[in-house]
Parts: C-alpha cells; sequence; structure tokens
C-alpha cells in the first residue's frame, strides 16, 4: 500500500508540473484524430493496449486549396516487456514525425523513443496509471532556392540570376527534445472504460534560430487529453473525447462525440463501426468514421474549415486517414489435466 501511494502522488505531481508549464506557441505536428496517434498524445500511453505490438501509421494532408498544402506522415510502434519491474510494466516505443509546408518546402523531422511505466492500482485490473517520458531529436530545413524575393524583380519581370539580398546563416537546425505525461485508465470491460491524461513537450525549451538566436526558443506545449466509452444498448455505445492544447496565448479545445456499433464478432474478433466526428472550437468542424477489424482499426476524416480563413480555402480543410494494427500472440491452450476423449 506504502509503494501504491508513493507511486500515485508521484504521478500527481508529474501531472501538476505538466499544467505549471504551459508557455508559447509554435508550429508541431497537427492531427485532427488525435486519439489514433497514442505517442503524439501523450508518452504515458505507450505500451497501454490489449496486445504485444501496436503499429500505427496517420497521413494528413491539409488545405488543398492554397497552392502548396501541408502534408504530415507519423509512423509509431510499441509494445510492453514481459518482464516486470516494481510491481510495475515497463512499456517502450518509437515515434516517426514529418512534415512538410509553404512554398520554402519547410520540412520537420522527429524521431523519438517513448518510455513508460505502467501501475495496476489494486487487485482487480480495473484501475491503472502510467507515467511516460519521451526524448528524441527534431531536425527542421528550408530550401531557400525555391523561394522568390523583391530584389529578383528587374522591373518587368523576375530574374532568378539577381540576388536575393537575403543572407541566413543556415537552412537546417537539429536539436535535442524532451516530453513527458501522465495518464489513468478506468477499464471495467471492454465497452465501459474511460482514461485521463496530461502531457508535455519541448520541457527543454530547444533553441530553434536559423540566424543562432539563443533566444529564440520553441516553448512548452501541455495536452489534456480524456476519452469515456460506455454501452446504451446491446451493439451501440457513445465514446465522447476532449482534448485540449496550450502554448502561450495560443490554445485549442477539441470535443468529440462518436457512436459505435458492434457488429457480429468475425472468428471471436472485435468488429465495430464508429461514426461521428469532432468540433476544433472556432476553427474546424471534422467528420470522422472509423472501423475495427479483427486486428486492424482504420479511420478516415476531413476537416470542413468554418475560420477566417474560409476566403482562401473554400471551407476545405484538411483530409486524414490512419491505421492502426495490434499484433497479439494466441496462447496455446495447455489442460492442467489429462483430458478423455468423449468417447471413452
Amino acid at each position: 500500500m506504502k509503494t501504491k501511494k508513493i507511486f500515485l502522488i508521484g504521478a500527481l505531481y508529474l501531472a501538476s508540473c505538466i499544467l505549471h508549464l504551459a508557455s508559447s506557441f509554435a508550429q508541431d505536428i497537427h492531427l485532427s484524430q488525435f486519439n489514433s496517434s497514442p505517442q503524439n498524445l501523450n508518452p504515458a500511453q505507450t505500451g497501454m493496449f490489449d496486445g504485444d505490438w501496436r503499429f500505427v501509421g496517420n497521413h494528413r494532408s491539409q488545405w488543398a486549396a492554397i497552392p502548396v498544402p501541408y502534408k504530415t506522415y507519423s509512423l509509431s510502434t510499441d509494445t510492453r516487456l514481459k518482464k516486470k519491474f516494481l510491481n510495475g510494466t515497463p512499456g517502450l516505443g518509437l515515434l516517426i514525425n514529418t512534415d512538410k509546408a509553404g512554398d520554402s518546402k519547410f520540412s520537420t523531422t522527429q524521431i523519438c523513443l517513448s518510455g513508460a511505466f505502467i501501475k495496476r492500482l489494486g487487485p482487480d485490473s480495473t484501475h491503472f496509471i502510467s507515467i511516460g517520458v519521451q526524448p528524441g531529436f527534431t531536425t527542421k530545413s528550408f530550401n531557400i532556392n525555391a523561394l522568390t524575393f523583391d530584389n529578383q524583380y528587374d522591373g518587368d519581370n523576375y530574374n532568378a540570376a539577381l540576388s536575393s539580398g537575403e543572407s541566413f546563416n543556415k537552412t537546417r537546425i537539429t536539436y535535442f527534445d524532451l516530453g513527458g505525461g501522465a495518464t489513468y485508465l478506468w477499464k471495467k470491460t471492454q465497452r465501459m472504460q474511460a482514461s485521463i491524461g496530461a502531457s508535455a513537450f519541448h520541457l527543454n525549451r530547444p533553441k530553434q534560430s536559423f540566424f543562432n538566436d539563443k533566444d529564440i526558443r520553441l516553448d512548452v506545449k501541455t495536452i489534456i487529453n480524456g476519452i469515456v466509452e460506455f454501452p446504451v444498448a446491446y451493439q451501440l455505445d457513445i465514446v465522447p473525447s476532449i482534448m485540449y492544447q496550450r502554448q502561450g496565448k495560443y490554445k485549442e479545445t477539441v470535443l468529440g462525440l462518436f457512436g459505435k456499433y458492434y457488429l457480429q464478432p468475425f472468428n471471436g474478433m472485435t468488429t465495430a463501426l464508429s461514426l461521428g466526428g469532432f468540433y476544433r472550437m472556432k476553427d474546424a468542424f471534422i467528420i470522422a468514421a472509423n472501423m475495427e477489424y479483427r486486428s486492424f482499426n482504420v479511420g478516415i476524416s476531413y476537416d470542413v474549415n468554418t475560420s477566417k480563413l474560409t476566403e482562401a480555402t473554400n471551407n476545405r480543410g484538411g483530409f486524414e486517414i490512419s491505421v492502426i494494427y495490434i499484433f497479439k500472440k494466441e496462447v496455446p491452450f495447455v489442460a492442467k489435466k489429462r483430458v478423455c476423449p468423449i468417447y471413452m
């Protein structure tokens, strides 16, 4: 009991520190289907799934009406170690993000390792708490040759041979990044569960200047998220969710609501269809659908832009697809006693 209390107090303290560290905003990997990218949402979710290995892929194409749309890709995998540690289970994961935007082909590539410690609270496997960390490296770059400047116009036409009049110390930077988080899971059954978490990224506030300006740093981003699933009919569940993130004066709140209809199990495996969406306040309505079939979970969504940018986007926001595959090794049945055939 003493160990459990110490662990719980430590997790609550970490969560309070995360909420305290909110500062200002910068462009990060952005996904509408945030629940389908667990390591981007909270590193404490590493290893928190029913299976042996989880593989996740996400793709987003944003603002197709704009001449150069944003394109984002994310790949991740995670697992739990078989050996226990301090009556808990360690989880390990790998996350790779890449993002390209704008005429300058400004690109961001992140490679992160995720580690979590999952602790069961109580003997009935209903309550769990997890603390996670996420160290990694980020590279940002742009292509200056893809840009045009006022100095390169000779009065009548654009002349690429003319000097742009601009100078950059570098066009590529790489820095170490650190994130962390905590999450709590209550799981009574597969169809009745809830979780809430808090996470923070860029805890070390890395320098990100292309001009060697030490005062330009990437500020801490904090995220609070929650999701609940509960049945309302024999084959129908309701799944509300929320995600709030903030960096300085910039903040984002996303509310989601899905209806999840369970079809007849296929070979004993869960088969379900979810329909619903999200509302990103003052920005977009997000229409989404999700299909669980055997070991796969596939989701598609589309953002209908409602912000002041609609004049440029014509309400066309972003298309997104997510794929999750969970590998679970089947444990062969071994009878504790010799079983006699029924004909003997």
